[in-house]
């Protein structure tokens, strides 16, 4: 036991025989304090933290509603913009995901906008990480990439062995351990907001040269046995669907 802990139970055991009522609660005070309050001051912390992101919060609103035309202003839908609110109060601390809150509630003010306002959004942007809204912005530009999956397949014909799947490379630039963005695309997938094929891919074959060239992939055909498996890369197509790119258009 920590050695002022141990003194300051002593203290208030000798307390309790020598003085009155008063005095021994203080002392338990005292060591409450001893023992708590650390953690107390970490959730004041926390509070006065929460407190400065919940006003940059606000001024982030206020600045996008600025932002719109007022001929374009209308009474935002309380379906929309009660649960956004109700939210974002979790997320707040989350950068990203704050920005797209945001972006909802404004865009539920500007009649230009909300018709690409989707109920959803609220519940999809409570069920990604900022990794998958950076692996989103990728589709701002370009509506599908190129994706691939690695097997290791049998040479008697026993059919194979899925190694990874939904290799999506993003803004890295090698493929080491084949999960670098393969939870993010299949929570994107599951969302709705991409769609993933391996029955298509591109024609040309540059797109999967950076995958095929991996250390990932190095790394597995060195391990092969000649004689018995050999590793395939399985080329797909991933692409941003007509409700994420309404998400896109929204929320980022």
């Amino acid at each position: 036991m920590d050695p002022i802990i141990t003194s300051a139970i002593t203290s208030f055991v000798t307390t309790i025989a020598t003085n009155g009522s008063k005095v021994p609660m203080q002392t338990l005070d005292d060591l409450w304090y001893l023992a708590f309050g650390k953690i107390n001051h970490i959730a004041e912390l926390k509070k006065a933290k929460h407190e400065v992101e919940t006003a940059h919060y606000k001024d982030l609103v206020a600045q996008k509603i600025l932002k719109i035309n007022e001929n374009n202003l209308q009474e935002p839908p309380m379906s929309v913009v009660g649960p956004a609110l109700e939210a974002s109060r979790y997320y707040i601390e989350e950068e990203k995901l704050r920005e797209m809150f945001a972006s909802v509630i404004a865009a539920s003010m500007d009649k230009t906008k909300s018709k690409n306002v989707h109920h959803a959004f609220v519940e999809i942007i409570k069920q990604i990480s900022p990794d998958d809204a950076k692996n989103l912005t990728f589709f701002k530009v370009r509506n599908n990439h190129p994706i691939v999956q690695f097997k290791s397949v049998h040479l008697n014909g026993k059919g194979y062995l899925l190694l990874k799947t939904n290799v999506f490379l993003g803004h890295y630039t090698d493929i080491i351990t084949g999960n670098e963005n393969a939870a993010s695309i299949t929570n994107l997938h599951r969302l709705g907001l991409v769609s993933i094929s391996y029955e298509e891919n591109y024609s040309e074959k540059h797109n999967y040269t950076t995958f095929r060239d991996s250390t990932f992939y190095k790394n597995v055909s060195n391990h092969q046995d000649p004689e018995v498996t050999r590793i395939e890369m399985q080329e797909g197509i991933i692409r941003i669907t007509p409700l994420g790119q309404s998400f896109i258009n929204v929320c980022l």
